[in-house]
C-alpha cells in the first residue's frame, strides 16, 4: 500500500488554472451522478469539501487537523503521481 497522499498538499502542487479539472476529476470518480463538468465551480468546491467529509466517514480518508489524507486510489489517476 502507498504512502497516503495530504490533500492540500496535492493541490498546492498543481497550478492554479488546473484546480477546477482536478476538483471536477475527483467528484467525477466519487461523485458522477452530480456530473461535475456542469457545475459551477462554487458549488465543485462544496461537493469536494462534503465528499472528502463522507470518505473520512466511511474510513476511505482520514482528517489531519483541517486537512485528509487519501489513499491513492481515492485521487484520480492523472493526478496521483504529482
Amino acid at each position: 500500500m502507498s504512502k497516503p497522499l495530504r490533500w492540500s498538499a496535492l493541490e498546492a502542487r498543481l497550478p492554479l488554472q488546473e484546480l477546477p479539472a482536478f476538483h471536477r476529476a475527483f467528484l467525477r470518480q466519487h461523485r458522477p451522478e452530480l456530473n461535475p463538468d456542469t457545475l459551477p465551480l462554487r458549488r465543485v468546491q462544496q461537493y469536494v469539501s462534503q465528499t472528502l467529509h463522507a470518505l473520512a466517514k466511511e474510513g476511505k480518508a482520514r482528517r489531519v487537523d483541517e486537512d485528509f489524507e487519501l489513499d491513492a486510489e481515492q485521487i484520480p489517476l492523472p493526478y496521483r503521481d504529482l
